[in-house]
């Protein structure tokens, strides 16, 4: 064998043989450090998709708050909206009734001023036409005026049963002429019991059991007055100017 040649293969006996040394000696620790650096990173990664993953589950629970929140503040806004509508309806209708009450209230006192006047305008129209009939009345005094109300009573007497009539009073303001109390005793079927009372004017008043038939002047006058009173009870709106 040549010397080149074994020079050779002892440098590569060398050669493997310190491969073999630097690799057991320095792979190993190398090795360990690539791996500890590949398990650093891996952490590393999984450290931070852990952290992507709580910042997307934070970030998406931050989003449903505001949507919370959004949704909140327009329930509140059209709960406000509903209520200040509300509100305003309940015044504009509680504005009417009082005007509607209002309104009646004055219509109300209107018409009770209306009937108030109006009674008192009737009642002193009855007055003044009461006291134009016994005034009328009192003008025509005299026998003719009592001869024409005796003939009124005894028209009336015809209604008072037969049997009333001979118990009956006749009162006058005046001593009754002979031919008014032939009228009464006719109508009343015997004598006649007078009474002079004053203050009757003209006509007689008679008493029978059954009732009274009161055709004096003071009776007319009344009579009068009762009948402005019932044409306003039956004509009030007329009366009332409605």
């Amino acid at each position: 064998m040549s010397p080149a040649l074994t020079n050779f293969l002892f440098e590569a006996a060398n050669f493997l043989v310190l491969a073999a040394v630097l690799g057991w000696l320095l792979f190993k620790p190398v090795r360990r450090a690539l791996d500890a650096e590949q398990a650093r990173h891996a952490q590393e990664t999984e450290a931070a998709r852990h952290l992507r993953e709580e910042a997307e589950v934070l970030a998406r629970e931050a989003r449903a708050e505001r949507e919370a929140a959004g949704r909140e503040r327009e329930a509140r806004r059209r709960e406000m909206l509903a209520s200040a509508r509300n509100e305003a309806l309940q015044a504009a209708e509680a504005s009417k009734r009082a005007q509607v009450a209002e309104r009646q209230r004055m219509e109300k006192e209107l018409q009770d001023w209306r009937d108030a006047s109006a009674s008192e305008l009737v009642d002193t129209v009855g007055r003044i036409a009461a006291e134009s009939v016994r005034r009328l009345l009192s003008a025509f005094d005299g026998p003719a005026l009592d001869l024409a109300l005796v003939r009124a009573a005894c028209a009336e007497l015809d209604s008072v049963p037969v049997e009333a009539r001979g118990a009956a009073l006749v009162e006058s303001a005046r001593p009754l002429d002979a031919r008014s109390r032939t009228l009464l005793e006719e109508a009343l079927g015997g004598g006649v019991h007078e009474r002079v009372v004053g203050e009757l004017g003209a006509g007689v008043r008679v008493t029978t059991p059954a009732g009274q038939v009161d055709a004096t002047a003071v009776a007319v006058a009344r009579q009068a007055a009762r009948s402005v009173n019932r044409v306003r009870d039956a004509h009030g709106v007329s009366l009332e100017g409605g």
